[in-house]
Parts: structure tokens; C-alpha cells; sequence
């Protein structure tokens, strides 16, 4: 399963990303690249998977996991943390930082959403919201009560999907996402991020009226279509 989610996953990526990274960095997004995302986090036993299937075939994925520890004690509404490890060949380490906005309570029934991706190929036909239905629910029985999710300030469709399912923005961090060579300099690929909060009730009830909405539209579609039979 992993390598056709891993092409699933590069296209939504690439699509997501060409419009505000640099071609040097759209090129270190392999295929490989992916697969390797999808193996550590299928190794990854703090965090829930739901894989979307298309005719047998997976082509796309929502990941659930447990809110960073350094989020949820802020002092004088910031936060930080620091990166150590490699990438892409340097050894690197990166005090990442969160500032908040406004108070939000974050605890251990409160997950983030790491990862929702969908093959473009699919895209514009629910399945996004498909995926949040199909799981949100369940997250509510396991005691879940509320959910945060980040997403770069360039990705205004992501920006409008969340907004639509009851997520408001609350704190702003940065990502360091690469080290690159350009001209014989070295370049520090750094995103600008947003971070979302919204409640599971409220997910629901944000899913309950799209779902209502959608019903509506279609019956009035088959009202038309029977008005024009007549």
C-alpha cells in the first residue's frame, strides 16, 4: 500500500507547494522522498492513520497524533522547543517557536492534525470533509475533545477548507523545512505557519450543516430534473 500512497502523497505535495517553493527545493521531493515519510509514520505507534481507498486503490490520508508536549506550556504566550538531527546532509539544530495569539486550552484530549492529503486527481469532490467525517466521530468515543491543525500562510485553499470545518486560527510558528545549495551559498528553507484550533463538537457540527447543505442541493436538483420531465 505504501508505494501508490507514497505517488498519491508526492502529487498532493508537489500540487500543495509549486506555487511558493523554489524549484532547487521542489526537487529534493522525490518520489523516495515520500515513501520514507510514509514508513516512519507507519512506525510511528502515537500516531492514527486513515488511509482513503479508490477502487482498492489508496489515494490519500489523514494522520492524528498527540499535541507536542512544549505546545501546551507556553510562558508569556510563547513556546519553544529545539530540532536536533540531519538534513538533507547537515547536521542542524533549530529552536523552534510558537507564538500564541490567544489562550487556547491544549491537553492530552486534544490531538493535532499532522498530514491530510488527497491525490489531486480526486480533489473538488468531498473527500476531503470525507475523511474528517469518517474519523472525527470516532476520535469523539475515544474521549478526544478538540483538534489543531497547521497549515503554511501561502496555502489559502487549505486556509478555506479548515475555516469551513470550525478551525480559527489562534498562534503563528515558522518550519524549517531544508538546507539547500544555491550559488555556492547555503540556504535555509524557513515556512511561515499558521496554527488552527477548533473542538470536536464543533468539527461535527460544521460537518452536520455541510452535510445538510449537500442534501438540499441535491434535491433540488431532482426537483428540477422531475419539473422538466412533466
Amino acid at each position: 500500500m505504501i508505494l501508490p500512497l507514497a505517488e498519491a502523497y508526492r502529487r498532493s505535495y508537489n500540487k500543495l507547494s509549486a506555487d511558493y517553493k523554489s524549484e532547487q527545493e521542489m526537487a529534493l521531493y522525490t518520489k523516495s522522498y515520500f515513501v520514507k515519510k510514509l514508513w516512519k509514520m507507519a512506525e510511528d505507534d502515537q500516531s492514527t492513520v486513515a488511509v482513503l481507498h479508490l477502487n482498492d486503490v489508496p489515494r490519500g490520508f489523514i494522520r492524528y497524533s498527540a499535541v507536542p508536549q512544549y505546545y501546551t506550556q507556553p510562558e508569556n504566550g510563547i513556546s519553544q522547543e529545539v530540532e536536533k538531527g540531519y538534513l538533507d546532509g547537515f547536521e542542524y539544530a533549530w529552536c523552534r517557536k510558537i507564538d500564541f495569539e490567544r489562550e487556547v486550552s491544549l491537553n492530552d484530549k486534544t490531538l493535532i492534525v499532522n498530514q491530510i492529503y488527497l491525490d489531486p486527481q480526486i480533489q473538488h469532490h468531498g473527500l476531503g470533509t470525507l475523511l474528517f467525517q469518517q474519523t472525527v466521530p470516532e476520535l469523539k468515543k475515544q474521549g478526544i475533545e478538540s483538534l489543531i491543525i497547521e497549515y503554511n500562510d501561502h496555502n489559502v485553499n487549505a486556509k478555506n477548507f479548515y475555516q469551513k470545518l470550525g478551525f480559527a486560527p489562534f498562534a503563528k510558528t515558522k518550519d524549517f523545512d531544508h538546507i539547500i545549495e544555491d550559488n555556492g551559498r547555503t540556504v535555509f528553507c524557513i515556512s511561515d505557519v499558521s496554527i488552527a484550533h477548533t473542538t470536536i463538537d464543533n468539527t461535527l457540527e460544521h460537518l452536520r450543516r455541510r452535510q445538510q447543505m449537500k442534501q438540499t442541493f441535491v434535491a433540488v436538483i431532482d426537483q428540477r430534473k422531475h419539473g422538466r420531465s412533466c
